[in-house]
């Protein structure tokens, strides 16, 4: 009898939240990032026991992300990836990449076997997320305190020998914030001072425009289609600080023309607006 409540009472939840999420965009952005973040979490945890046997390592990503995969399909996101022959592996290069939403870390963990080694920088604070900010470290994350200019200084030095030594891509995004316009928020000096400074190449991605599913004001969060472009290594070999500026406005301009091309590209089956006045 009471297991038969229980049944009853399951299927009715599991009804409503069918109901809920076909025809309230509000509950389906909310349902959708509880999943994304449990899972994270969640994850987080599991690989633990199998990663900290060698800590710092960025092999540790390729394990940690695995699991994670299976979001996308959950989320019911499509990543199409461009110029894939751009990633060299086994080649130190500081990759630049436009951010747009917490998404963007789906897009890395679909991309990260392509690049085998590679980390990130990240902000100190999210160290303190646990349990992912302790997975994040057991990975290679390269945590800055963008409070403390001289802490962060020295961490990203200690970044950039790490890379170098052991011929690790650094993935950074160069807005420093997330940024859902037109236009990419102007760089920071960060990744370009690191690529100047040691030498090395910079190797931009670009994500298409989210705009067409997700949109937080609006409390949309659809079914997507993204294209991902790795744009060809820009080399860095003879240049020096003095050189800096032009480098910062020529990659951004590079990367705003992809942008703005493979934006348009992506199919969009009904425009926000419209999705907004029918589920209103």
């Amino acid at each position: 009898m009471l297991a038969s409540e229980y049944t009853n009472v399951l299927v009715a939840a599991v009804m409503v939240t069918s109901f809920l999420y076909e025809f309230s965009h509000r509950f389906r952005l909310y349902l959708k990032f509880m999943l994304y973040y449990t899972m994270v979490m969640v994850t987080s945890v599991l690989c633990i026991p199998f990663i900290i046997w060698r800590p710092g390592d960025v092999r540790n990503t390729l394990i940690a992300t695995f699991p994670l995969r299976a979001l996308n399909l959950l989320l019911g996101l499509e990543w199409e990836v461009h110029g894939q022959e751009h990633i060299t592996v086994d080649r130190p290069a500081i990759v630049v990449a436009n951010h747009q939403s917490s998404v963007d870390f789906l897009g890395m963990v679909y991309m990260w076997p392509m690049f085998y080694k590679i980390t990130a920088i990240a902000k100190k604070e999210l160290f303190y997320a646990m349990p992912f900010g302790l997975t994040a470290w057991l990975c290679g994350t390269r945590f800055i305190d963008r409070r403390n200019p001289d802490k962060a200084k020295a961490s990203m030095n200690a970044a950039l020998e790490y890379v170098k030594e052991n011929s690790v891509k650094l993935w950074v995004f160069p807005e420093g914030t997330r940024s859902m316009g037109d236009e990419m928020l102007p760089f920071k000096k960060g990744a370009f001072h690191l690529a100047i400074e040691g030498q090395l190449p910079i190797l931009p991605i670009v994500y298409s425009s989210y705009r067409g599913f997700l949109n937080h004001p609006c409390k949309i969060f659809n079914p997507g289609h993204i294209i991902v472009t790795c744009l060809p290594p820009i080399s860095t070999k003879g240049l020096t600080k003095e050189d800096m500026p032009r480098l910062m406005d020529d990659v951004r301009a590079q990367m705003m023309e992809v942008y703005r091309k493979t934006s348009a590209q992506v199919h969009h089956p009904r425009p926000l607006s419209e999705e907004v006045k029918k589920q209103r």
